[in-house]
C-alpha cells in the first residue's frame, strides 16, 4: 500500500513551511504520496486576515500586546482560537477541498492543526493525524485527543500534554525537522571561498528567519564594531530592511555583505564563526545542530520568546537582551570554545518514521 499524505502549513513566517517541505521529501523517500498544502489557500479570506496577517501585524507591529496575550491565564485555558461561527465555516471548506483517498494528515503549524482536528471532530474521520511542533513550547491549545501522534522537540514538553489527557504512546520527542544538510559535515574553507571570504576574519552571521524579521539593522551597525570580523547580513523577504542597509555596506565594502533570501543558509552557517538569529525555532535548531557559536537577539514576542528562555536555561546560546550588548557578547563568543549540544540526532528521518508508522 502506499500511503497518501497531506502535509498542512500555515504561512506565520517561512519555518513551518520549511519544515513540511523536508518531512514531505522524507515520507516520500519512505513511500509516501505527499502532497504539500498550505492552509492559507483553503480557509476563508476573514479568518486568514485574522489568524495571518492579524498575528503578524501584532506581533510585529504592537509586540507587548501579543506578548501579553500569549501569555494570559484566559489564553491558556482556551481549548481552540477559532470562533464557532468561523470554526464551521472553516471546517466545511476544509472537508471539501482533502482529496479523497487521503490516509494521513501532517500539521506543521497550530492552525493547520486545529482545523484538521475539528474537522475530524465533526466528521468521525479516520484518517490519521499528525501534529510536529516546530517550537521549544507548546500550551494547552495544542492538546486534542483527535491527534494520533505529537512530535516534540524536546521530552520536556511530555508533562503538560500528559497532565491535559494526551496518552504517552502518541507522544515522541524527535528534535525539531531540520534538513539533513544541517547535520552534515562542511568545510568551512570551501564555504568561505564559495562566498568570496577567504581570509582568516571571523565571520558574523546575522539572520532573521524567512522573512527578515528582527533589529537586523541595528545589529549589523553593533556587529560592525567588533575590530576585524566581517559581517554577513540575510535580509530574506524583507527588501525594506535590504535596501536600508545598502549606505552601510557601501561605507564599509569590505566588511559588510547584505543578501535577500537565500537557499544555501548550510554553507553560511559552515562559514560563520558566529551566529546572531531571532527565536525562531528552526532557526536555532538548524544553527545548533551546525555546530556553530549563536547569540540570539530580541525576537518576537510569545512562542519565540519561549525558545529564547529554552536556549537560555540550557547554555545553548547566548541571550542579547539589548542590541547595543552584541559587541561584547560577539567579543566573548569568539574567544570560547565552539559549544556541545546535545540533540537528538537525525530528526527529520526519525519524525518521518514516527509518522509512518500511523499508517502501517
Amino acid at each position: 500500500m502506499i500511503p497518501r499524505t497531506v502535509i498542512l502549513s500555515y504561512a506565520l513566517g517561512t519555518g513551518h513551511r520549511q519544515v513540511a517541505g523536508i518531512l514531505a521529501r522524507e515520507l516520500s523517500h519512505l513511500g509516501h504520496a505527499c502532497e504539500h498544502r498550505p492552509l492559507e489557500e483553503w480557509v476563508p479570506l476573514d479568518y486568514d486576515l485574522l489568524f495571518r496577517h492579524g498575528y503578524l501585524l501584532l506581533a510585529l507591529r504592537a509586540p507587548s500586546v501579543w506578548d501579553g496575550m500569549y501569555n494570559s491565564g484566559a489564553f491558556k485555558k482556551r481549548k481552540r482560537l477559532a470562533l464557532p461561527i468561523m470554526d464551521r465555516r472553516v471546517v466545511r471548506r476544509f472537508g471539501q477541498r482533502i482529496p479523497e483517498g487521503v490516509d494521513l494528515i501532517v500539521a506543521t503549524q497550530y492552525n493547520a492543526m486545529e482545523v484538521a482536528a475539528d474537522w475530524k471532530q465533526k466528521t468521525g474521520s479516520s484518517i490519521k493525524l499528525a501534529a510536529v511542533i516546530t517550537d521549544y513550547d507548546v500550551y494547552p491549545l495544542w492538546a486534542r485527543n483527535e491527534v494520533d501522534l505529537f512530535v516534540l522537540p524536546h521530552e520536556g514538553l511530555k508533562p503538560m500534554l500528559l497532565e491535559q489527557g494526551i496518552p504517552e504512546e502518541r507522544l515522541t520527542a524527535t528534535g525539531i525537522p531540520v534538513a539533513p544538510t544541517f547535520e552534515r559535515n562542511h568545510d568551512p574553507s570551501s564555504a568561505r571561498a564559495a562566498l568570496g571570504l577567504e581570509d582568516a576574519s571571523p565571520i558574523v552571521l546575522l539572520l532573521g528567519g524567512g522573512v527578515g524579521a528582527g533589529p537586523l539593522g541595528k545589529a549589523a551597525l553593533s556587529a560592525l564594531e567588533v575590530e576585524n570580523c566581517k559581517v554577513v547580513v540575510v535580509c530574506g523577504l524583507n527588501k525594506k530592511l535590504r535596501r536600508s542597509l545598502v549606505p552601510l555596506a557601501h561605507a564599509n565594502p569590505s566588511r559588510l555583505r547584505v543578501l535577500g533570501y537565500r537557499n544555501d543558509i548550510p554553507s553560511l552557517m559552515a562559514a560563520s564563526s558566529v551566529i546572531v538569529t531571532k527565536g525562531g525555532g528552526l532557526s536555532l535548531s538548524e544553527a545548533l545542530y551546525m555546530g556553530r557559536r549563536v547569540i540570539v537577539i530580541p525576537s518576537l514576542p510569545g512562542q519565540e520568546r519561549a525558545n529564547i528562555e529554552y536556549m537560555g536555561s540550557h547554555q545553548w546560546a547566548g541571550i542579547c537582551r539589548s542590541v547595543e550588548d552584541l559587541p561584547g557578547m560577539i567579543s566573548r563568543s569568539l574567544a570560547s570554545p565552539l559549544p556541545i549540544v546535545a540533540l537528538p540526532p537525525n530528526p527529520a528521518r526519525n519524525a518521518a518514521e514516527r509518522i509512518d508508522a500511523l499508517v502501517r
